[in-house]
């Protein structure tokens, strides 16, 4: 693999597990109750 090869696969990795990070941390910290609707929902 050449260095350019290297050094653009070594960015799209860390960049998506940065945004993949930042999502789920976003979701896990949330401070908002989910909304009414959603309180009595039951999946089959």
């Amino acid at each position: 693999m050449t260095t350019a090869g290297l050094i653009s696969m070594v960015l799209s990795l860390t960049f998506v597990v940065a945004l993949v990070s930042w999502c789920y941390y976003r979701v896990l910290t949330s401070p908002t109750p989910p909304p009414p609707q959603l309180e009595d929902f039951h999946s089959a």
